[in-house]
């Protein structure tokens, strides 16, 4: 005699195998999606654009650090910008000077 299945055997077996199909395609499903997010978070222009954008946060940070910098040391800046343009004319301012004396001595009241 063979074992003849029943009828809740059958629709059991039959429950399990709809079951896993469907955890095999919801599986299928998040798996290929988490390939394509890592083909998008891997693919170079993503990643280039997110070095972008990090750089540029990271100089704007940086710029609203030298602008509040330079807001609070504007004296010591002023004196230094002015040092480096008295240093960078001192030849010319010399010989304006030097031709300025030399006309004062060629006057003929010698002041």
């Amino acid at each position: 005699m063979t074992n003849k299945p029943t009828e809740k055997q059958v629709s059991h077996e039959r429950a399990d195998v709809v079951l896993t199909n469907a955890e095999r395609r919801n599986l299928r499903r998040k798996l290929k999606s988490s390939v394509q997010m890592t083909k998008d978070v891997l693919n170079p222009k993503t990643q280039i654009r997110r070095l972008v954008d990090r750089q540029k946060k990271a100089v704007s940070v940086a710029a609203a650090d030298a602008k509040v910098q330079i807001k609070q040391n504007a004296p010591l800046i002023a004196v230094v910008g002015l040092t480096a343009i008295l240093l960078a004319a001192r030849r010319p301012i010399a010989k304006w000077l030097y031709r300025a004396k030399q006309t004062q001595a060629d006057t003929p009241d010698g002041n």
